[in-house]
């Protein structure tokens, strides 16, 4: 009787290894698949920042381009006596605002 319930006990454990085994498969397939979709989203995402950088340094270029392109109208609209009376003029109301401020 002896042997037979060691044969049973062996026979349970064995059973008991081949759940836990099932179970390990079962969640190392889950990871992987779940593994490799967290991969594909990696690279969707890298791909998209590559993209939105691209038309980041398109449009920093297209704002650059507008600025000289209006500091060149500023500069061309205004000659070098007319710039001077202009900041003077500046200079003056800056400093009526600060006298005002002031008191």
């Amino acid at each position: 009787m002896s042997d037979i319930s060691k044969y049973d006990l062996f026979l349970e454990e064995l059973g008991s290894l081949e759940k836990q085994i099932y179970y390990f498969i079962q969640k190392g397939t889950e990871l992987a698949e779940s593994n490799q979709g967290l991969n594909n989203r990696i690279t969707l995402l890298e791909r998209e920042n590559e993209a939105l950088k691209k038309k980041l340094a398109e449009l920093e270029a297209k704002v650059s381009k507008n600025l000289m392109n209006e500091q060149n109208l500023f500069d061309s609209s205004f000659n070098i006596e007319e710039k001077e009376a202009l900041k003077s003029k500046i200079t003056e109301m800056i400093a009526k605002i600060d006298y005002h401020l002031r008191s």
